[in-house]
């Protein structure tokens, strides 16, 4: 399952790499904010919170596709906003997801750089 659609995040950008790269990178170092803020609202249980924090991790992400990674997100910020808190901690499901975009992305980024993946740790798992 890939998580990254970097085609359609491309058309997005109007197919300007440098600038696709450059996003690319500003994600990979907000995005581990933006989850640690999620877990810290699932701590708290209040409804609001979480889905505060899914709604901005979900509007991140969202541009470089991930479709299971923005439907789970969609689903804890409908639940939040119904009062429905299905979990008690942040689901490892998005955990996995977002580490699996974040490798995604890295080996796009160094592959840019004329990088080999396989000297990136975690591309293996591609």
């Amino acid at each position: 399952m890939s998580l990254l659609d970097w085609d359609q995040f491309l058309e997005r950008v109007e197919r300007n790499e440098g600038l696709a790269f450059e996003l690319a990178e500003d994600l990979l170092l907000s995005i581990d904010g933006r989850v640690n803020k999620l877990s810290d609202a699932f701590a708290s249980m209040l409804p609001k919170p979480i889905e505060q924090a899914a709604h901005a991790l979900r509007g991140l992400v969202s541009p470089y596709g991930g479709r299971e990674l923005l439907a789970e997100l969609k689903t804890i910020e409908e639940s939040a906003r119904s009062g429905a808190i299905l979990h008690q901690s942040l689901p490892l499901e998005i955990s996995r997801m977002v580490n699996g975009l974040k490798t995604e992305l890295n080996v796009k980024l160094e592959e840019s750089r004329g990088q080999s993946p396989r000297d990136i740790p975690g591309a293996q798992r591609l």
